[in-house]
């Protein structure tokens, strides 16, 4: 039997990859770690310059170093203080800054450009306007290089105390993130120093967040994102990484700001305390950060240039010929429409029978074979047609009787039976508080009535009874079983109805349960993926774990936990 090796022992140097030596432009030595999957992937662009402000160095462009590190009381309020300190100085330096471009802009004004100039000039703004100042000055100082005249610059921003609340949330927000990841480096064994994981920005996320039961910062999504940028330009956030609109960014923070507590040694780090370490050297394939209103913009712009007034297009000054007659067509379809209305209502006013004439033609059976009223030229009627609500009424208990005369095929009511029953049902159907229901209310109700009517139908077939006499069987007291009257056949309806949404529900729970099974399946497949992405050292533990806790329930995360010390004992 083999001896296992310690889990710890798997995460030595060789899971931050490489070591090799960097130097950044500053004539100061670095050491840099480059990951194997760089070296195996050759789609990947290389990252641009970032936009900042600040002078970057070997010790403000690099990730504090801990093995266990957490962010508590201390270290938070020694981080504030250093962004204060930092922050201050910045302004300082941007408001000397700005005198200078408010001086220069002066003498820019006094520039007289002549019309060629003055075209270079408004593309070259429309070129470079979402630039931050610095970015934008420095365009503006190569253009001059290039053409030989000035335009304006931008002058600096100056961070404002709204920004420190901001950057204040993130701290928050990281100290978070960093126990989460702590706890499962300890769950692990792990007692190698390695770089702070990056800081995960989701402005949704904190704009969320709430302390005794209120929101901890009460501004909108877009001004998180607004303080974000200002924080990335003032050099507060470096490696910034667009992840995509729901994830939001990654990004360190300065090292000469940021202070945490290792648990490892319980003592405080920062800058001053760790030796120049490694900085991992990363290639990010896309760095910056698209709107959907920009992706529009530049698709509306492509549209319009690749439209011309080739065959078949009409040309600007023959458009009215399209759109002259519009108001005309609705008019006509809306005409059309309204004749068609009153032409239905008039159709179905003419059915309405006097009801003298109407109980006797039940009593002589002619309606033992009658076909109800289609029940969509009805609704239709409701909603579009001209009849009164009274007209409308009458017709819909007319079809009602005249349907139920198929009851009495095998039997003879006398007049006034039919007479008594058709009385009572037009004085008090389809009322609520002495008001008429709305037309369509009457439609609904009239389709319960002919289900209750079939019902009653097969019923009275199965049991071979004949029914009561109309003024008895319609009777509204008849409300038992025993009393075998239509009002009972209410308890069959709602039974019906009962049964279709328990039967709604159990096919939403199977389809609930169904979809719930499914995803755990697919959950298991991405957390093997990850897993094997992990062991095959294409992807860091960071990586790994960030992407268990986006994209994979909680109970994942100590799962990964058990399979790695189970896969450290295989090895």
């Amino acid at each position: 039997m083999q001896d296992s090796n310690p889990l710890g022992a798997l995460f030595k140097s060789s899971i931050f990859g490489k070591i090799t030596p960097v130097n950044n432009g500053n004539n100061v030595p670095t050491i840099s770690l480059q990951h194997s999957l760089q070296q195996q992937s050759k789609s990947v662009k290389t990252n641009k310059s970032k936009p900042t402000i600040y002078v970057p160095s070997s010790r403000n462009e690099r990730p504090l170093y801990a093995v266990y590190p957490n962010i508590n009381n201390e270290a938070f309020t020694a981080t504030m203080n250093c962004f204060r300190v930092f922050v201050a100085k910045l302004n300082d330096y941007r408001r000397d800054e700005n005198i200078l471009i408010d001086n220069y802009n002066e003498e820019v004004k006094k520039i007289e450009l002549n019309s060629n100039q003055i075209t270079l000039k408004k593309l070259f703004i429309k070129k470079h306007k979402t630039l931050c100042a610095t970015q934008y000055n420095k365009e503006v100082a190569a253009f001059f290089d290039t053409h030989k005249f000035k335009l304006p610059k931008k002058k600096l921003h100056i961070v404002k105390y709204q920004t420190e609340l901001v950057f204040q949330q993130f701290l928050h927000e990281y100290a978070t993130q960093l126990k989460e990841n702590t706890k499962v480096f300890k769950q692990l064994g792990i007692e190698e120093k390695r770089p702070l994981k990056q800081l995960e920005i989701n402005s949704f996320k904190i704009v969320s967040l709430q302390r005794n039961g209120v929101k901890s910062i009460d501004v909108s999504k877009e001004t998180i994102k607004n303080h974000r940028r200002h924080l990335v330009e003032a050099g507060v956030l470096f490696d910034y990484t667009f992840c995509g609109h729901k994830r939001g960014v990654k990004c360190h923070i300065n090292s000469e700001i940021l202070t945490v507590l290792d648990l490892k040694t319980q003592q405080l780090t920062t800058i001053e305390n760790q030796l120049v370490k490694e900085r991992t050297a990363k290639n990010f394939g896309n760095n910056k950060e698209v709107t959907v209103t920009e992706l529009k913009n530049n698709n509306i712009k492509e549209n319009v240039e690749n439209i011309s007034l080739g065959k078949g297009t009409a040309s600007p000054d023959n458009s009215f010929v399209f759109y002259g007659n519009t108001n005309s067509q609705d008019e006509k379809k809306q005409t059309g429409a309204a004749a068609k209305n009153v032409k239905l209502s008039e159709s179905l006013l003419k059915l309405i029978e006097n009801e003298y004439d109407l109980c006797n033609n039940l009593a002589a059976g002619k309606y033992n074979n009658y076909k109800p009223i289609d029940i969509r030229a009805l609704y239709q009627e409701s909603l579009n047609g001209t009849t009164t609500r009274e007209q409308f009424k009458e017709l819909v208990i007319q079809d009602f009787f005249k349907n139920a005369a198929r009851l009495y095929r095998n039997s003879t009511p006398y007049f006034g039976s039919w007479l008594k029953a058709y009385l009572s049902w037009m004085q008090r159907k389809f009322l609520v508080n002495g008001n008429l229901y709305r037309k369509d209310l009457m439609v609904e109700k009239l389709q319960e009535f002919r289900w209750r009517l079939n019902h009653a139908t097969k019923w009275f077939q199965a049991k071979g009874v004949r029914p009561l006499f109309p003024n008895q069987y319609f009777d509204f007291t008849r409300t038992t079983s025993k009393e075998i009257g239509f009002e009972f056949t209410k308890n069959a309806y709602t039974r019906s109805q009962n049964s279709l949404t328990n039967k709604a529900k159990q096919e939403n729970k199977m389809l609930a349960d169904a979809k719930k099974r499914k995803e755990r399946i697919n959950h298991a497949k991405k957390f093997d993926l990850a897993f094997k992405r992990f062991t095959n050292n294409r992807a860091t533990l960071n990586d790994t774990l960030d992407y268990i806790k986006n994209n994979l329930p909680e109970n994942f995360r100590d799962k990964f936990s058990e399979r790695l010390i189970e896969y450290s004992t295989k090895k």
